[in-house]
């Protein structure tokens, strides 16, 4: 029988650092195109971009973030043939180093746009590479699929493949400018490239705050904390950047998750209260500022916010300070369970602030006059619109979809969580006899 040609991405960038915006892009495209390998082809000379390590740092850093993916390998290919950014010249020495592979080069959408500096229409050699490989196209910032396909035809020699991957809104560009401002970088890329950037100084400058060292231990001395409530079936890297970046913005002590037993707007999840906690409990593991509790859980009630809140102002003392994080959908008035309208809420508005996260584009441009409603009709309410909090493309929705269609998950959530998910057979689409 004729051998199988190996499907290989190639998926060349400045990786600086590497995040998991790139390896998600890259996972899903894999899956997507049934692609043997991807190829992490770290470029070469990229001094002309602002903070851009050296290319030996960036390839170390690289090789770390893609050890555990079997189906992914870094490689120094640019750094060795000399591509100097020329594309062409890369495509040809991965053909030479695989003769017999069909190739799929991957970039993302910005490249099509007719309007930009780098079309790739333009690129020199362009018509070579259209013969010698396949072009996986990634959504970059608004750009959909379809206006990938209306631009691919400014091309029509070039083989394009637009992919329905999810832009998780995260840049090495912005990594780069938190870790220069001293703030976390959890949950944006692999733990073991946030060591290498931690253990190496990596973008730091004469004005970066020092790495802070002292964490309050378990409960103690403890002056403002934020609970994170929720169904998170799963909890996904989403859920814990959001966590994070309100954290560091609120300089609070401890993000409490607690998961929702039996949520008023889906009585359904009680079902699954104890495996959707164990995940919780497994993703925050690692954070020293991140602790999960069950309180919801042991109280065996309807899950009313009002009822937690209250408890943890008892077992954390008057004096704490609590923020509570609630998505912006709750703050529509047309949502049949609108914040105002919760139980208790007159006395909840007392005891803590509600920190408002978007829940996405369309809601990030309404959020603030929704949030200033809420406050025009109930003064005492303390309610505040976080504009520049993320908005991570990945939902829990999302991951229970391609788990039951037999889909990766990797980058979307924790390792340990994956592991969860993949023990108790969770979100796998039932057999019919």
């Amino acid at each position: 029988m004729p051998k199988k040609k190996l499907r290989i991405g190639v998926f060349d960038g400045t990786y600086s650092p590497l995040h998991y915006g790139h390896l998600f892009g890259a996972e899903w495209s894999r899956d997507e195109f049934n692609l043997d390998r991807v190829l992490f082809v770290t470029n070469a000379n990229q001094q002309h971009k602002s903070g851009v390590l050296g290319d030996e740092d960036r390839y170390e850093m690289t090789v770390s973030g893609v050890v555990d993916n079997p189906y992914f390998m870094a490689s120094r290919i640019a750094l060795e043939c000399g591509s100097h950014g020329l594309s062409l010249v890369l495509l040809e020495a991965v053909q030479k180093q695989y003769p017999d592979a069909e190739l799929f080069y991957m970039t993302s959408s910005e490249y099509l746009d007719p309007e930009h500096k780098w079309f790739i229409g333009n690129w020199v050699g362009a018509k070579e590479m259209f013969k010698l490989s396949s072009f996986i196209i990634f959504p970059r910032g608004d750009h959909t699929t379809q206006q990938i396909r209306e631009w691919a035809k400014l091309v029509p020699q070039a083989r394009i493949l637009p992919t329905e991957f999810p832009n998780p809104n995260i840049s090495s560009t912005d990594i780069r400018s938190w870790v220069r401002q001293g703030l976390s970088i959890r949950y944006t890329t692999p733990t073991v490239v946030r060591q290498m950037v931690e253990k190496k100084g990596h973008y730091r400058d004469d004005n970066t705050p020092p790495l802070k060292a002292n964490v309050p231990l378990c409960d103690q001395n403890l002056r403002r904390i934020c609970i994170f409530g929720g169904q998170f079936d799963p909890i996904s890297y989403g859920d814990l950047w959001r966590a994070e970046w309100t954290r560091q913005h609120y300089d609070h002590d401890r993000v409490i998750f607690v998961t929702s037993a039996s949520p008023p707007n889906n009585r359904d999840a009680v079902v699954s209260a104890e495996a959707r906690h164990e995940m919780v409990v497994v993703a925050v593991a690692d954070n020293p500022y991140f602790d999960s509790s069950r309180v919801d859980i042991d109280r065996k009630t309807t899950s009313y916010t009002l009822l937690t809140v209250e408890e943890m102002q008892k077992k954390y003392g008057q004096g704490v300070q609590i923020d509570w994080m609630v998505s912006s959908e709750y703050l529509n008035p047309a949502h049949k369970h609108y914040l105002p309208q919760w139980m208790g809420m007159p006395k909840l508005f007392e005891m803590c602030r509600f920190l408002v996260y978007p829940a996405n584009k369309q809601e990030h441009a309404l959020g603030q006059g929704w949030v200033d409603a809420v406050i025009k009709a109930h003064p005492q309410a303390r309610v505040e619109f976080m504009t520049d909090a993320p908005i991570p493309s990945v939902t829990s929705e999302m991951i229970r979809k391609r788990v039951a269609a037999g889909k990766s998950i990797w980058y979307t959530t924790s390792w340990s969580v994956q592991q969860v998910i993949a023990k108790h057979l969770l979100y796998k689409k039932k057999r019919k006899k």
